[in-house]
């Protein structure tokens, strides 16, 4: 394997067997014909693929289509029913909650185990227990058996040990969408952190959002096999097309954070629509320019905030979302009460009653501080009836050629 590659994953595939009764188990192992007592599940079919180094890959495919199979795979947790893996570095692996975790032990006796199976000596592992403590933050819990543990301790601890064995490789499944809004932030600066050092991050999440804003590429699964590969944003957007397709229904980026927000950071005090005039309206008329504007307070300083605002339609169709981050543009992120403005122009949007979303970011423009959802309205007006649908296109009709001779 090349030294630029660090997972070369070769022809893996991964079969369960499926008993219906318990007896049926038993029976299989004493048989010796050929007959079969259960039924064969695929959980993965003749994947391949290689991660250079450095490189952030997210891996992405609704439940059951072998995404924590093969993170599984790759941290030597299962073993596959066929096909190898090569792996150039050491891995470092945040899998299901509490995975590799003796629930009897305190937390303090998880860290040594944890160490010591990623190779670190004893003195290593003293030199290292301090800053897992200090970023697991959980207290005394640290001399408590971790059966006593809330998810959330659960997470802070893990993924506490998994950065500070110095990994060359980092995996993750999930796990980081059980911690709060703080713990989050922590996570992304240290996978910030990673990424600038030239580690590999192979990470699996529902959320689409963090895919496509952290991965360099993606990795689309289907019933156990790669559906499609390229870069993150590309696939994403194809992957949120096909959910959309399934399931009849526009799917909320970023839905299962929408409702987070933490007043002790930031806090989202007023939402106004400004028309052409400079009044607080939130009547516009047809084609007339807006502007909306968001007062803001900052209670801790925040480096790199982002701030994002998105428009709906009455039947939850996403219209347009920007952020500040996409446009480059720079917004206040000190302490006290500020105003964000966006003024919008050459607006066709149809006339209707649309809605508002509001939300502040740290500087990945993943983890929200403060959202607001549906929480303002506007309503788009006109005198008089001329075309149908959401947006209006200018236009013009002609005839060309013979037939503008015909006769109507």
């Amino acid at each position: 394997m090349s030294s630029n590659i660090t997972i070369a994953v070769k022809n893996v595939s991964k079969c369960y067997r499926i008993f219906d009764r318990p007896q049926d188990r038993l029976k299989q192992s004493f048989v010796k014909s050929k007959k079969k007592y259960y039924k064969e599940f695929w959980a993965l079919k003749e994947v391949s693929f290689e991660i250079k180094k450095g490189q952030t890959i997210g891996i992405i495919g609704r439940n059951g289509s072998g995404k924590s199979t093969i993170l599984q795979i790759i941290a030597k947790t299962l073993t596959p029913t066929s096909g190898e893996v090569e792996i150039n570095g050491r891995v470092a692996a945040l899998l299901e909650l509490g995975s590799g975790f003796n629930p009897e032990f305190t937390g303090r006796e998880n860290i040594i185990m944890n160490c010591s199976i990623m190779g670190l000596t004893s003195a290593e592992i003293q030199e290292r227990m301090q800053l897992i403590e200090e970023f697991a933050e959980i207290g005394d819990f640290i001399n408590r058996p971790v059966k006593l543990y809330s998810s959330g301790m659960y997470v802070r601890l893990a993924f506490a040990c998994a950065i500070n064995v110095d990994p060359d490789i980092l995996v993750i499944d999930e796990a980081l969408a059980v911690g709060d809004m703080r713990f989050q932030l922590k996570c992304m600066d240290k996978i910030k952190e990673f990424q600038k050092q030239g580690k590999t991050i192979l990470f699996v999440s529902h959320d689409s959002y963090s895919v496509r804003n952290i991965c360099d590429q993606a990795i689309w699964m289907i019933d156990g096999q790669i559906y499609r590969r390229g870069d993150a944003k590309s696939i994403v957007e194809q992957y949120q097309d096909f959910m959309k397709t399934e399931s009849k229904k526009v799917e909320e980026i970023n839905n299962n954070n929408l409702s987070e927000s933490n007043e002790d950071v930031l806090t989202i005090k007023n939402i106004k629509v400004i028309d052409s005039e400079g009044s607080i309206n939130n009547v516009i008329q047809f084609k007339e320019c807006f502007s909306i504007e968001v007062d803001y307070e900052l209670h801790e300083n925040t480096k790199g905030l982002v701030g994002g605002i998105a428009i709906y339609d009455s039947q939850n169709n996403y219209i347009c979302g920007l952020n500040t981050k996409l446009d480059d543009f720079p917004i206040c992120d000190e302490l006290g009460v500020h105003s964000l403005k966006l003024d919008y122009h050459e607006i066709n949007l149809m006339p209707g009653t649309y809605y508002i979303d509001v939300g502040f970011f740290e500087s990945s423009a993943i983890v929200p501080l403060a959202y607001s959802s549906r929480m303002h309205s506007f309503r788009i007006v006109s005198g008089e009836y001329f075309a149908e649908g959401m947006v209006f296109f200018e236009h013009k009709w002609r005839i060309e050629g013979a037939l503008s001779d015909a006769k109507v």
